[in-house]
């Protein structure tokens, strides 16, 4: 059947559609809530525009050398008093079985 032949028997139809009133407006509804961007949907393009930047070598290279520039930073500018004097000692100190002898008092 050719797209005449459709269009002929579809004119000779004897059935009428019959809308309801509100159909373009449920309609209309519809599409409009099927283009509002939601926040999940936000979300999602602006990870996945990020993720395609990401892709390309000079923006993923310019990210790692920002990530281990500002980790190198934090790492220069953390307060060394922090750390115990002998904090690398510590765990060595608490699992010697000879150092815990010192401590204890033997009956």
């Amino acid at each position: 059947m050719n797209d005449d032949q459709l269009h002929q028997l579809l004119r000779e139809s004897p059935t009428p559609v019959s809308l309801p009133s509100s159909f373009n407006r449920s309609v209309w509804a519809r599409i409009e809530a099927a283009e509002a961007t939601s926040l999940r949907t936000a979300l999602s393009q602006l990870w996945q525009a990020w993720l395609g930047t990401l892709a390309r070598p000079v923006p993923a290279f310019a990210t790692i050398a920002v990530c281990m520039l500002l980790g190198g930073g934090f790492g220069l500018i953390q307060p060394r008093d922090s750390y115990p004097v002998r904090g690398e000692l510590t765990y060595v100190e608490s699992i010697n079985p000879f150092l815990q002898m010192d401590h204890e008092v033997s009956p």
